[in-house]
């Protein structure tokens, strides 16, 4: 209720949990903030595959957490994030490399199911008479016949027309962005380093566990990767934007806050986590702290701590 009373219009919410408590968050959370601001449950794989069978268990590995994703309202900040599509997808999708660059590409349709402007034409093609490729006759030598070319004028399949114009068409064949089928039926280009990669979905399984060799490992129980809260503050802030870690243990939200140039708060209720979180940040960023990290409510003298104390 709190955090709710102090989020902008623009603000969104990630509740950090595990399975055995996801379901009654939930309703806790649609209670606070209306189903209607309901974002997303992400499914984060926090650790490798494991088997406790020899230990006599009888369930699946469990090796996820779940991040309740929940907006203000209609007015928060989204910016989408990209992946790098998935090795078997790119086997299977951009399979054709272009003679001249050795860029990768897929072929893409041409056509529309709907009719707009100059959609309804005859696109004209030629290639050598002996054999060879077809390609754009943009001199329209088709008109004009070449002894020793073959030609032919191709329309978009029954009931189609195509995407574009006649004379975007003949930019894309300029450009040697269009492929031709053995009939000789243009298809588009779609290059692969061209592409954004893949949306980013509700299952997050590229950002790797803290392992016993990692460099940002702590030793702190509930220590999270830094990619991860990356990935939240990248998503629903831009630089400059306040983030606010209510429960920020040893500080990974403020380390990733500073890194990505957000302003940032945290918050514990534990002089180790506020310690460790300050030394972290001193640590991480030398230089960025002239005057040290202030902590609000620190006792600085003896009244101070027995009023804490009280």
């Amino acid at each position: 209720v709190e955090l709710r009373r102090v989020m902008k219009p623009t603000a969104s919410i990630y509740l950090h949990c595990d399975p055995t408590a996801s379901h009654y968050l939930k309703v806790l959370m649609d209670a606070v903030f209306d189903p209607r601001n309901f974002r997303n449950e992400i499914t984060w794989k926090r650790s490798t595959a494991h088997s406790d069978t020899k230990q006599g268990s009888k369930h699946a590995g469990r090796v996820h957490d779940i991040l309740l994703f929940y907006a203000l309202n209609s007015q928060s900040t989204w910016n989408p994030v990209h992946l790098d599509y998935e090795s078997a997808y790119l086997e299977s999708k951009y399979r054709f490399a272009d003679r001249e660059t050795g860029r990768l590409y897929r072929k893409g349709d041409l056509t529309a199911a709907k009719p707009g402007g100059d959609t309804l034409y005859e696109w004209r093609v030629k290639k050598p008479a002996d054999g060879g490729e077809w390609e754009a006759d943009l001199d329209d030598e088709y008109a004009h016949p070449r002894v020793g070319w073959e030609y032919r004028g191709v329309r978009p399949y029954a009931n189609r027309y195509w995407a574009y114009s006649k004379q975007n068409m003949a930019e894309y064949a300029k450009e040697g962005r269009l492929v031709y089928t053995r009939t000789g039926f243009p298809e588009y280009k779609r290059y692969l380093d061209e592409m954004p990669g893949v949306s980013m979905q509700d299952v997050w399984t590229d950002i790797d566990p803290i392992n016993s060799q990692a460099r940002e490992r702590l030793g702190y129980a509930t220590q999270k990767p830094e990619s991860l809260l990356e990935r939240v503050i990248t998503l629903s802030s831009n630089p400059g934007d306040i983030v606010l870690d209510p429960f920020c243990g040893c500080g990974t939200a403020t380390v990733a806050a500073h890194r990505l140039g957000r302003q940032w708060i945290g918050i514990d209720i534990t002089y180790l986590a506020v310690d460790l979180m300050r030394q972290r940040l001193l640590d991480t960023f030398p230089g960025d702290f002239p005057d040290g990290v202030h902590v609000d409510g620190e006792p600085a003298d003896e009244a101070a701590a027995l009023a804490l104390a009280e």
